[in-house]
């Protein structure tokens, strides 16, 4: 039987770059799948599988640092491990994309033995366990990201799609003031319409299934809302 590849979702404009990442990736034992913007990436990610994502920071539209803070407000592709490239060797850009959730960051030009070496080890800590927690929770309420089910004082709740993301994304980012742009983006997709009467609507909807965690989720005068724990 023919063993399963770990596949690589790759993110990189530059064509020579990509080809010879590919090519390092596809020698040591990766299926690799190729994209050269993040917008394009996210959405197949949406739909398809991959066991790691590889990035550059520098992509045309959304950016690396971009592309990973989306993907951890996803909830069905939250807890991917993500390796950020870059030819920006200083400790903002590197703080930053581990802050906004990257797991490991590599710095241009790195060595092939480097880059694959880098891909095995974040593949080996998360079938160690050493991924993002699977389980959000606030009090007793918990969603977990590997079944769908959201729980208060231990009874299921049954929520749409959007009213889902809308909680994963609250429950990620507890305590944080979440933009009004930021909940479009990531909930209703970069190219979708959505305004902000619709978002309000759809956190009414979301409050209403939460009974008495409704009161966690706060509005921010002009600027989003924001999760607080009660």
């Amino acid at each position: 039987m023919t063993a399963i590849k770990p596949r690589v979702l790759l993110v990189e404009d530059d064509d020579r770059m990509a080809e010879m990442t590919s090519e390092v990736l596809l020698e040591g034992g990766y299926e690799v799948v190729n994209f050269i913007d993040a917008n394009s990436a996210l959405e197949w990610l949406k739909i398809n599988n991959a066991d790691i994502v590889v990035s550059d920071i520098g992509l045309p539209g959304i950016s690396g640092i971009q592309f990973c803070a989306l993907i951890r407000d996803t909830a069905r592709i939250a807890g991917i491990p993500i390796l950020m490239l870059t030819a920006q060797n200083d400790e903002f850009h590197k703080v930053t994309a581990l802050r906004k959730g990257a797991d490991d960051y590599m710095v241009k030009p790195f060595s092939n033995n480097e880059l694959v070496a880098r891909v095995e080890a974040l593949l080996r800590r998360c079938r160690h366990g050493g991924q993002m927690s699977r389980v959000l929770d606030s009090g007793g309420l918990s969603l977990d990201l590997d079944t769908g089910c959201v729980m208060a004082n231990k009874e299921l709740l049954h929520l749409l799609p959007k009213e889902y993301a809308l909680l994963v994304m609250f429950l990620q980012h507890k305590g944080n003031i979440i933009s009004w742009e930021r909940i479009r983006d990531s909930v209703w997709g970069l190219d979708a319409i959505a305004t902000r009467d619709t978002i309000k609507v759809t956190i009414h909807r979301l409050k209403a299934h939460l009974g008495p965690y409704a009161g966690c989720i706060e509005p921010v005068l002009g600027m989003g809302y924001r999760w607080t724990a009660k």
